[in-house]
């Protein structure tokens, strides 16, 4: 049995990451819209049957690439950094540092998406479901800055997390690093001294 059931394993897993995969490029070659279940199969090379075994709908779809995209760019080793901090203002410097890094490499997904979210619900799903983990993230730093005594005044942990969050935004990361030739490096020690200058008492 298990000789049978090995191979049947593996061709399942090689077509639900294909199908990713797939979806992945359509998103960045074509934009939200146009990703659909029928364009997914074409792109991946297999039967629209075949996609809806693997997801049962297309907002389905859409939350699990966000989590292969997670898994491929290694979202854990990019947080490492942040929660191993010594400090609230190392972390904060490492948050700033992770961002930039990571939404670089995001960016492509995330503005397809923000496109048409407002008259899409699958793409609001994903939305959504990205920008709830970013202030969940957020809030953990803000709150450490103030258990450590190092949130500036008149800043409350909320605001301040609202406020990084705010700092997060593609769009913002994008417009910089890209468009406006910073470059990862720079625009990273910008936003720590941003960071660090609005919300930090003594920030430097």
């Amino acid at each position: 049995m298990t000789r049978i059931d090995q191979p049947q394993n593996r061709r399942s897993h090689d077509t639900r990451a294909a199908i990713l995969d797939a979806t992945w490029r359509l998103l960045e070659r074509r934009g939200a819209a146009d990703t659909t279940m029928a364009a997914v199969a074409e792109e991946a090379g297999v039967s629209r049957r075949a996609v809806y075994l693997h997801f049962a709908s297309r907002g389905e779809l859409f939350l699990a690439l966000r989590e292969a995209v997670d898994e491929r760019l290694d979202l854990e080793r990019s947080l490492r950094p942040i929660s191993e901090a010594a400090d609230a203002v190392q972390a904060l410097d490492a948050w700033a540092r992770h961002v930039v890094s990571y939404h670089s490499r995001i960016a492509s997904i995330m503005r397809a998406v923000d496109r048409i979210r407002h008259d899409d619900p699958d793409a609001e799903a994903l939305w959504s479901e990205a920008r709830g983990r970013w202030h969940e993230a957020c809030r953990g730093l803000a709150a450490r800055l103030a258990d450590e005594g190092r949130l500036a005044p008149p800043w409350t942990a909320q605001a301040a997390a609202d406020m990084l969050c705010a700092l997060m935004s593609v769009e913002f990361i994008v417009e910089l690093g890209t468009e406006r030739g910073w470059g990862e490096e720079r625009l990273t020690e910008r936003l720590q001294i941003v960071a660090r200058r609005a919300l930090v008492v003594d920030g430097g």
